[in-house]
């Protein structure tokens, strides 16, 4: 159950495109200083979409797709000029050209035109994959660091900050820092 709900969770957070502000740019010299945990705190949230931002195995996952989506685009768009191309040869050649020759053309424009749909349709599901099984690879890390950081401050319940459940709590009940650290320890980083 606890697996279902870290992945349904997991499924909303990671991979959101958005890297963390670096501190300049918020206007700050340092970030802000953390509360101190509460004694005796048995309960805590965290904010998964913040740990797969700032974790590098979360931005290292997110680099990852990135790269696959920016090739696919740059394939996609070499298409779509080629295509252009084409369509303004035939628009500006239109009065010397051959009726072959003009149909040849419009059916090339025609194949690339298909060619180019086919293409972003590959490359959405190249890249859900990727980012599935990217999902599986962070999870699968993710729970043990989460386990291991409720084991060490002694928790009971840990909720979800981003899952719309969670309204309001106590800024020194966030434990994402912690569970970014674990994970980051846990690579080796």
């Amino acid at each position: 159950m606890r697996l279902l709900s870290v992945i349904a969770a997991m499924s909303v957070a990671l991979f959101v495109w958005v890297a963390p502000v670096p501190v300049e740019a918020r206007g700050q010299d340092a970030p802000p200083a953390r509360l101190p945990f509460p004694a005796g705190a048995t309960q805590a949230y965290v904010d998964l979409a913040r740990v797969a931002s700032e974790s590098v195995d979360g931005q290292a996952a997110n680099q990852q797709v990135q790269e696959l989506s920016e090739a696919r685009i740059s394939e996609i768009q070499a298409r779509q000029t080629e295509a252009q191309a084409n369509q303004t040869q035939l628009q500006q050649n239109a009065g010397v050209m051959s009726a072959e020759a003009q149909l040849n053309l419009q059916q090339q424009i025609e194949r690339l035109g298909l060619e180019i749909q086919r293409m972003q349709q590959d490359a959405e599901a190249e890249i859900a994959q990727l980012q599935q099984t990217l999902q599986l690879e962070f999870q699968q890390k993710l729970i043990p660091a989460i386990d291991r950081v409720a084991q060490a401050k002694g928790l009971q319940f840990i909720f979800s900050a981003g899952d719309g459940g969670l309204i309001w709590a106590n800024p020194a009940l966030d434990i994402s820092p912690d569970v970014v650290e674990e994970l980051d320890r846990a690579s080796g980083q």
